[in-house]
């Protein structure tokens, strides 16, 4: 696994936020999260997110859950996030337009669950082809999917980033998405990552870094510079996910 999370060159703090699982850990838990609201609400929305998240979801963790408890415990996990955002904002005035996205994965028993809330994404790379896992939660993206604008046009229109769901908002209480639940195979490789990354490196140029640096941290590294490159004018953020053996990632069984 590799990650980083930078501040860029055009932004005077970085309200990215990002949770990896270490090898030590008894899950597999990798969140990516991009704030919003100025006056460092991003900053506090998104570290909340992730503080919130991970802890809840391990602590409810058991690597015998089966796939729709688990999945019930991601969801579950996020509503208690969204709850504690509503509540700071609501506390602290200055912060209250403030929110987040967030995007993430867990990997248990040789399947991959993904979730993702605004506009992070998550990415699956696999025999040589880029797969968006998520869908984004813009005005643009929804014009395109009832067929008002074209696919082709969601990126430059102008409200691309104009989102209608996020972390912090009242309408995660009943539109929450669903965990989308992948089958691993061997060599798969996870992309995560804010839009500060995803909307300035193409999926071709992520596939090109991705098959040339088999090393996570590396591989991370050179997305991030060639986001920097591209001149993301947003915090970037990204985790590199390889994916090994599945006799590796299934836990023993204990007695």
């Amino acid at each position: 696994m590799g990650s980083l999370s930078i501040c860029g060159n055009f932004r005077e703090h970085n309200e990215d936020n990002l949770y990896a699982a270490d090898a030590s850990s008894k899950t597999q838990l990798y969140i990516v999260a991009d704030g919003m609201g100025g006056q460092h609400g991003g900053e506090h929305a998104s570290r909340i997110a992730i503080e919130v998240v991970s802890q809840e979801y391990n602590k409810r963790f058991d690597h015998t859950l089966t796939s729709r408890a688990l999945s019930y415990t991601l969801t579950d996990s996020i509503s208690q996030a969204n709850q504690e955002i509503i509540a700071f904002s609501k506390v602290q005035p200055m912060y209250s337009s403030m929110g987040t996205t967030l995007t993430a994965v867990a990997v248990n028993q040789g399947k991959a669950f993904v979730i993702g809330i605004g506009d992070s994404r998550c990415y699956r790379i696999r025999a040589n082809k880029v797969e968006q896992l998520t869908r984004d939660h813009s005005m643009a993206q929804a014009l395109a999917e009832y067929g008002t604008i074209r696919q082709d046009e969601v990126k430059t229109h102008r409200y691309g980033h104009v989102l209608y769901l996020y972390m912090g908002s009242r309408d995660l209480y009943t539109s929450m998405p669903e965990v989308r639940i992948f089958a691993l195979l061997e060599g798969d490789r996870f992309l995560i990552c804010s839009d500060g990354l995803s909307g300035v490196v193409s999926e071709k140029e992520m596939l090109t870094v991705l098959k040339s640096e088999p090393i996570a941290q590396s591989a991370a590294q050179k997305l991030v510079d060639l986001a920097v490159e591209n001149r993301s004018r947003d915090n970037i953020t990204c985790i590199v996910l390889n994916i090994g053996r599945m006799d590796q990632m299934v836990p023993a069984a204990t007695s």
